[in-house]
C-alpha cells in the first residue's frame, strides 16, 4: 500500500520543531483511553503461558487499550491515503502506534481484552495490530485529536470501526461508480481533443472527486436535505457539472461555443458557469444550486454559505437540516486564502451558522506551480486551519474509490448529526499542468515521471472489479466509449442549435428618476409605530441615556412638534417595513447600539447580573403579524461577512437586507467582494441583489483611514445602472432611501456614506416628522433658501455633511445669491433634477463642485464630466 507519513507526503526531511509542539499539545488535549474499561483498571493480557520478559516492555497499566486510542488519535500519520506514496509502514516514524510504547509484546499465546467498534474483543497483538491499521491506516483515515466534544469523537470513532475491510461497495454501486469514474475520464479526453483552443483545467488524477461529489448529493437526498448550494473551484468544474450533476451533455458543451447556454454561462467564462435545477436521486428529487464564482475562487466560500443561510431561514420550520452547503476547495486556496479562515470562524456564530458545512478539498499535493512544499504554507497539513473550529478532518486516497464513498457518506451523516463543518480532504494528484497550455516538468519533472508511469483510478477500479467478478473484462472501455459517443452526439446537437440570444435591452441609460416608489406612511400610522418603539417591560431598567432617548420619542408620539434625529428615523424605517411584514436582517460590528450611539435597536437591562441575559429589542415588538426582525453583531471580518450578506440576498426575497461597517474604511477588506460580486453579479450572472452597505464617511479628525470610506472608489465601478451610491444629507432622506429600497420592484444593491458623530448631532440635518410622512426621496435638493434666481451667476453643487460647511461659511461671507445644491445620490446620476434645478437661473455663468474628500478620493473625478 502507499503510504501517507509526516515524513514523506510533503517532502520533509523531518518535522519541523512547531510541528512536533503542536502535535504534542493536540496530544495532551486528547483523552489517554476514552473507554471506561480502560480507564478503571488495568486490563492485563490473558496468556496460558510462562510470563514475558520484563525487561524488553515496560507494561502500561490498560496498555492495549491505550494503544487502541493512539491509532484512533493518530492512525492518520501512517495512513495509506496518497496514491502517489509507496513508504512501507514505519512504526518508528510514530510513537504512538508503536506497541512497544506500551510493553506490549508479539506474541501470539498472549490475548489483550480491548473495546473497538462498541464490541469487546480478546485478541493477540498481531491481530489486534492488524485490524487498527486497516481501519485507521488505510486508503481512509480520521484525524479528529483536537476535536474537544467526546460525543462526536465516540460517534467518528463507530463509524470508522464499523466498516468493514475494505468497506467495498455493493455491485451495483460499485458498477455505478466505475460508469463514473470512465465518464470523468472520457469528459477530460473528449475536450482535449475536441476544444484544444480553450482552457482546460483537467480533473485527471482526481477523477473519483465525481463519485465523491455524487455520494454526497444522494446521501443528503436520503437525509431529508431538499436544497444543496454548491461552491466549486476551476479544476473539474465542467466535468462534475456533467457526470456528478446531471446537467444535461448538450447544455454543458454550449459553453464551449460563441453562444452559451445563458442559464450557465452568462456573460462569463465556462469555468465560472452556475446554475439552479432539480436532480433526480434514488431518494428523490432534491434542488441543487451551483453558485457562479470569479476567479477569486474562494470568494465564493462565504458567498454560497450566505445563500444556505438564506435558504433556511425562509423554510417554514427554519431547520438548517433541509440546506446543506457544500464547499470544493483547493488544497492551496483553502489553507493560503485568509476568507476561508473568516469563513469557517462564522460557523458556529448566531447570525451566520448554517448547521454545518461540508468542506471537500481537492489536494493534488501541488497547488498550482509550487515547487517546494515549505513555500505553500507554514501548518503541517493543508487542512490544518480547520482545527481551529473542531472540524473533523477525513483524509482520503483518490486512487480507493471505495474509500471515498465511504468518506462521503460519513462526512455527510456527521454534518445531518451534529450541524458542524468537516472536511473531507480528497488527496490524488494532477496528471496534467494547470491548465492545458501549462508544462509542469518545468518545476515539478520527478512528480510528472511518477505520474506518468502512475496508472489511472479509472484502470484500477476497473481491474479491481474484474477481479471480484463484479465487472467484464473491457467494460471500462466499453463505458468510456459510451461516454464519448454520448459528448459527440450533443455537440453535434449543440452546433445545429439556433443561437441563444440576448434578449433586447430596452432599458434607457441610467439617470438619477426610478421609477416612483411611494415612500410615504401617515403620521398617525408613524405615531402608533412610536408608541410601541418608546414602550419596554415594566421590570426592564433602562440605561439613563436610553430613557432620555425612548421619553422624547414619547412625546413625538404623542403630537409635541420635535426634531427627528437620524437613529429614530433609522428605526421608523425599518418599523414602518415590519409593519407590512417585510422580514429586515441587520449586521456588522456593533450594529445593536451603533459606533456613534447612533441606532439602539437592542437594549440592555441595567440590572441583570449578566451581560446578553436580559435584552429588549424594540422592533420585534411593533405589531402582531409584523415582518421579523433579525440583528447579529458580527465577528471582527469584513470580507466574509460582506460576502456572506451578499449570498443572503440572493435567496431572500423582498427582505431587506443591511450590513454596517463600523467606519467607512472597513470595507476595504471586503473589496473582492465589492469588486466580483456586488458591482458586477448581475451583469455577468444575473444575480439581483439588494443588499444595503452602510458606510460611516465624513472628515471629523478622525485621520486619514477612518475618515473615508472611499466613495470615488465605489463610483469608479459603477455603470449600466448596476448599483445605486447615496449620501444623504437629512434624516429623513435615509429614512424614505432605506424604505425605497426595500419597496422598488428592481433589486440594485445600494451604497450609502452614513453620517458619523458631527452630522448625527446637528440639528439643522434632523427633520420633522411631516418630512417622513408626506416627503419622498430626493436624489437631488435644491436650495431651500430664498434666492434671487435673476442675480444668480455662480452655484456650487456638493454632497453630504459639507454642505452644512458650506452653508455657514455663504452666510459669514454674505453671499446669499449663491446657490447650493445637494447630489444625495451620486449613481445613478439625478441629470434630469440637476438640469431642472439649474434652469432655474438664466444669467448662470459658473458651476463649482465642492467636497471634504481629497480630489482623488471624493466624487470629482466621475462628476466632472457630468456636470
Amino acid at each position: 500500500m502507499r503510504r501517507s507519513n509526516n515524513l514523506v507526503l510533503y517532502g520533509m526531511t523531518r518535522l519541523p520543531s512547531a510541528a512536533k509542539k503542536m502535535e504534542q499539545s493536540l496530544r495532551k488535549l486528547a483523552p489517554v483511553a476514552q473507554s471506561s474499561v480502560a480507564q478503571s483498571e488495568a486490563i492485563a493480557p490473558r496468556t496460558a503461558n510462562a510470563p514475558r520478559d520484563e525487561t524488553a516492555y515496560q507494561a502500561v497499566p490498560g496498555g492495549a487499550q491505550v494503544l487502541v486510542e493512539g491509532y484512533r488519535l493518530h492512525g492518520y500519520c501512517q495512513a495509506s491515503v496518497n496514491p502517489l506514496d509507496l513508504s512501507p509502514f514505519d512504526l518508528s516514524l510514530v510513537a504512538e502506534l508503536d506497541p512497544k510504547a506500551y510493553g506490549l509484546a508479539f506474541d501470539e499465546s498472549v490475548s489483550y481484552l480491548i473495546h473497538l467498534g462498541d464490541a469487546t474483543h480478546t485478541l493477540p497483538l498481531s491481530k489486534l495490530l492488524s485490524r487498527l491499521q486497516t481501519i485507521y491506516c488505510g486508503s481512509v483515515s480520521l484525524e479528529s485529536a483536537h476535536i474537544r466534544s467526546a460525543d462526536q469523537r465516540r460517534w467518528l470513532y463507530a463509524q470508522m470501526e464499523a466498516k468493514n475491510d475494505s468497506s467495498k461497495s455493493g455491485v451495483r454501486d460499485s458498477l455505478r461508480i466505475l460508469a463514473r469514474l470512465a465518464a470523468a475520464e472520457a469528459f477530460e479526453h473528449f475536450q482535449r481533443a475536441n476544444y484544444p483552443r480553450h482552457k482546460q483545467f483537467s480533473l485527471e488524477g482526481s477523477e473519483s472527486l465525481v463519485a465523491l461529489l455524487g455520494t454526497v448529493v444522494e446521501k443528503a437526498a436520503q437525509r431529508g436535505v431538499e436544497d444543496v448550494v454548491l461552491g466549486m473551484p476551476h479544476r473539474g468544474r465542467l466535468n462534475m457539472m456533467l457526470n456528478a450533476l446531471d446537467v444535461p451533455a448538450m447544455q454543458l458543451m454550449s459553453l464551449f461555443s460563441a453562444n452559451p447556454e445563458r442559464s450557465l454561462a452568462a456573460s462569463d467564462l465556462k469555468d465560472h458557469a452556475g446554475f439552479s435545477r432539480r436532480m433526480e436521486t434514488a431518494h428523490g428529487a432534491i434542488r441543487i444550486l451551483l453558485a457562479h464564482n470569479p476567479s477569486h475562487l474562494e470568494s465564493v466560500s462565504p458567498v454560497v454559505c450566505g445563500m444556505a443561510r438564506a435558504l433556511q431561514d425562509r423554510k417554514v420550520d427554519g431547520s438548517s437540516k433541509k440546506v446543506m452547503p457544500v464547499l470544493i476547495h483547493g488544497d492551496a486556496s483553502f489553507s493560503g486564502q485568509g476568507i476561508v479562515t473568516e469563513t469557517l470562524n462564522l460557523s458556529q456564530t448566531r447570525g451566520y451558522g448554517v448547521g454545518g458545512t461540508l468542506h471537500l478539498i481537492l489536494n493534488n499535493q501541488i497547488g498550482s506551480t509550487v515547487s517546494h512544499p515549505r513555500d505553500s504554507r507554514s501548518t503541517l497539513y493543508g487542512a490544518d486551519i480547520a482545527r481551529a473550529i473542531d472540524a473533523p478532518i477525513v483524509h482520503v486516497n483518490a486512487d480507493d474509490p471505495d474509500a471515498v464513498v465511504f468518506a462521503a457518506k460519513l462526512a455527510t451523516d456527521y454534518r445531518m448529526k451534529f450541524g458542524a463543518d468537516i472536511v473531507v480532504d480528497h488527496i490524488g494528484y494532477r496528471r496534467h499542468g494547470h491548465f492545458g497550455a501549462d508544462d509542469p516538468t518545468m518545476t515539478q519533472p520527478a512528480m510528472q515521471r511518477q505520474i506518468r508511469g502512475h496508472r489511472s483510478v479509472v484502470d484500477l477500479y476497473a481491474e479491481k472489479l474484474v477481479s471480484r467478478g463484479i465487472a467484464r473484462d473491457g467494460e471500462r472501455e466499453r463505458l468510456k466509449t459510451a461516454s464519448l459517443t454520448a459528448m459527440t452526439e450533443a455537440r453535434s446537437g449543440e452546433a445545429t442549435t439556433a443561437p441563444i440570444r440576448a434578449p433586447p435591452d430596452s432599458d434607457a441609460p441610467p439617470t438619477g428618476e426610478k421609477a416612483a416608489v411611494s415612500t410615504e406612511v401617515p403620521i398617525s400610522q408613524l405615531q402608533t409605530i412610536l408608541q410601541r418603539l418608546a414602550t419596554v417591560p415594566p421590570d426592564f431598567v433602562l440605561h439613563a441615556d436610553i430613557e432620555k432617548m425612548l421619553g422624547d420619542w414619547r412625546s413625538i408620539a404623542d403630537g409635541r412638534d420635535r426634531l427627528i434625529d437620524w437613529r429614530l428615523a433609522e428605526n421608523l424605517a425599518y418599523a414602518s417595513l415590519l409593519v407590512n411584514g417585510f422580514n429586515i436582517r441587520l449586521t456588522g460590528l456593533d450594529v445593536g447600539r451603533g459606533s456613534f450611539f447612533h441606532r439602539h435597536h437592542v437594549l440592555h437591562n441595567q440590572t441583570a447580573d449578566a451581560d446578553w441575559q436580559s435584552l429588549y429589542i424594540p422592533l420585534r415588538n411593533i405589531a402582531p403579524a409584523q415582518g421579523y426582525f433579525s440583528i447579529f453583531e458580527s465577528p471582527l471580518s469584513e470580507e466574509a461577512v460582506v460576502g456572506f450578506e451578499y449570498g443572503y440576498t440572493l435567496q431572500c426575497g423582498r427582505d431587506l437586507v443591511v450590513w454596517e461597517a463600523q467606519f467607512g474604511d472597513f470595507v476595504n477588506n471586503a473589496q473582492v467582494i465589492i469588486d466580483q460580486y456586488i458591482a458586477t453579479g448581475e451583469s455577468k450572472w444575473g444575480y439581483e441583489s439588494g443588499l444595503v452597505v452602510l458606510l460611516p464617511h465624513g472628515y471629523e479628525g478622525g485621520g486619514p483611514e477612518h475618515s473615508c470610506a472611499f466613495l470615488g472608489r465605489f463610483l469608479q465601478l459603477c455603470g449600466d445602472g448596476n448599483m445605486q451610491v447615496a449620501m444623504p444629507s437629512t434624516a429623513a432622506q435615509l429614512y424614505h432611501l432605506l424604505r425605497r429600497q426595500a419597496l422598488m420592484d428592481k433589486r440594485k444593491p445600494l451604497i450609502v456614506m452614513t453620517p458619523k458623530m458631527w452630522l448625527h448631532g446637528h440639528q439643522p440635518s434632523h427633520s420633522r416628522l411631516s418630512d417622513l410622512a408626506q416627503e419622498k426621496y430626493r436624489p437631488m435638493l435644491g436650495d431651500r433658501d430664498k434666492i434671487d434666481a435673476a442675480a444668480v451667476v455662480r452655484a456650487i453643487v456638493t454632497s453630504g455633511k459639507v454642505y452644512y460647511d458650506l452653508l455657514s461659511a455663504r452666510a459669514r461671507a454674505r453671499l446669499p445669491n449663491t446657490p447650493i445644491l445637494r447630489l444625495e445620490q451620486l449613481y445613478p446620476f439625478p441629470a434630469d433634477a440637476l438640469a431642472e434645478e439649474l434652469s432655474r437661473f438664466p444669467l448662470l455663468q459658473e458651476l463649482v463642485w465642492a467636497q471634504e474628500e481629497a480630489k482623488n478620493h471624493g466624487a470629482w473625478h466621475f462628476l466632472r464630466d457630468q456636470l
